[in-house]
């Protein structure tokens, strides 16, 4: 099982830890209340589905017969340097005939996911849609001819899902963009004598009109960047502000301008913050925030990458994560002939088996401060031989047990130490019709153990708190 890799506030992928608490700076009503009203879908829906897919699933984490060492597949053009004019002709390769937009919305909505995040540009600088600024893109430049893109676009809202869209501005390896910054993930090896000018250049004449086309022709809910500083804070600006004027309700990503954690809560430019790759806050921050999670170590294909972590981890990182007030983008990776591979396929059905019973705990829900700041859980030390994690909505909280408990328990939160002073009405466990029995006292709620599991996992209270 793949560990579950938790980091305080201020530690991201590419970051550093900050030693000092996100000063919150001041924010005006009118604009907070645009953002919210914004991130609304975002919030209540919790968990998303993230697809990595582009010409890099051909290689499939191998170039020429040799298995890249990188754990990112769909790094390999970086990592193996592999000349542009090369990689190039992967698009005259790419031919998914088994791709199905629909089919993939179907297993994104059994599995209790809410919305999508594509991947139209990644890295590599090859567009996975129809985009009139060059020829080098999915429909142009391939075999297969048809915009996956809005496929999908189709395909996800017509199953209920909100769409969204990845876009890579500060790292395109096809065209020249200078020297880079301390992140050193430019082209180099086919631009060694490219300028800062050459990357302002495609700022202004490729990447911002690219955005402006997404934004036009897909309308997309949500804008997904993966920034490493390379832009000016006047280039930053200027892209949000296109975003704001072309599609106000669209939400966006910390990642606008960087991948380190924000200095500032509620920081600007975006509407939530995304953590790093696997990476969990320790705590609820105040603030919206995503995690990108990926089922095995690679987020493009990876033909060797077996490194599965099983439905139950993806539960219990979805319970954690809400717990502390965040969204799980889970990623998949498809194949070169378009597929979500069937490890993903099998673990997303388990996982959409435990959210049909227990997705009440989830929808809608906020991390509950059980101890005024947090944390938002009780582990093994703290009850007798349970973890448990907490979510709240309306009068109610669900007390999740990532055990199944042998026999009755005391959750010390609803006691003189927790939250005193709260009366609790009614108990039940989601997916069980037994009677549930409980009994408040100074030392916390003690709940009886149905006889029998209601599912996989994680195992749900709902604990009604009196008026």
């Amino acid at each position: 099982m793949k560990k579950l890799i938790v980091v305080l506030m201020g530690l991201s992928l590419c970051g550093s830890l900050s030693a000092q608490t996100p000063v919150a700076p001041s924010t005006g009503a009118g604009e907070e209340n645009a953002r919210q009203e914004r991130i609304k879908w975002w919030r209540d829906g919790k968990f998303g589905m993230f697809i990595h897919w582009g010409l890099s699933a051909i290689p499939g984490g191998i170039w020429n017969d040799k298995v890249s060492k990188a754990a990112y597949a769909e790094w390999i053009m970086f990592d193996e340097k592999i000349p542009a004019k090369e990689y190039e002709k992967l698009a005259g390769k790419f031919n998914p005939e088994k791709f199905d937009a629909q089919a993939w919305a179907a297993i994104a909505k059994q599995a209790g996911m809410k919305y999508l995040v594509f991947t139209t540009k990644h890295h590599d600088g090859f567009s996975m849609f129809d985009s009139n600024l060059t020829p080098y893109n999915v429909v142009a430049a391939t075999p297969f001819k048809r915009d996956v893109t809005r496929e999908l676009a189709e395909a996800f809202r017509a199953a209920g899902l909100h769409f969204g869209c990845y876009y890579s501005v500060d790292r395109d390896w096809y065209r020249p963009q200078g020297p880079g910054n301390n992140y050193k993930q430019a082209n180099v090896w086919d631009y060694p004598d490219s300028k800062r000018e050459d990357f302002d250049r495609y700022f202004d004449t490729f990447a911002k009109p690219q955005v402006e086309e997404l934004l036009t022709k897909y309308r997309p809910d949500l804008l997904w960047f993966d920034e490493i500083d390379m832009k000016t804070d006047a280039q930053v600006e200027e892209l949000y502000q296109t975003v704001r004027k072309l599609r106000p309700e669209c939400v966006i990503n910390s990642r606008i301008q960087g991948c380190r954690f924000p200095a500032k809560i509620p920081p600007p430019h975006c509407d939530y913050i995304t953590s790093g790759d696997n990476e969990i806050l320790e705590k609820n921050i105040g603030f919206e925030w995503e995690n990108p999670g990926s089922m095995n170590t690679s987020y493009g294909y990876n033909l060797n990458d077996h490194n599965w972590v099983s439905a139950a981890e993806i539960v219990s990182r979805l319970v954690e994560i809400v717990s502390k007030g965040g969204n799980y983008l889970l990623n998949v990776g498809p194949t070169p002939e378009g597929l979500i591979p069937q490890p993903c396929i099998d673990r997303l059905a388990k996982v959409g088996e435990w959210m049909e019973v227990n997705q009440e705990c989830i929808y809608g829900t906020s991390a509950w401060k059980v101890y005024g700041e947090g944390p938002s859980f009780e582990n093994k030390k703290d009850t007798v031989g349970m973890n448990i994690r907490f979510t709240a909505k309306g009068d109610s909280v669900y007390a999740i047990c990532l055990d199944w408990p042998e026999k009755d328990f005391v959750i010390k939160a609803f006691g003189k130490a927790g939250v005193a002073g709260k009366k609790v009405g009614a108990v039940r466990m989601l997916g069980v019709k037994d009677e549930i029995k409980w009994s408040q006292s100074d030392e916390g709620l003690t709940l009886s153990v149905p006889k029998e599991r209601p599912c996989n996992y994680a195992y749900v209270y709902k604990i009604d708190i009196q008026k």
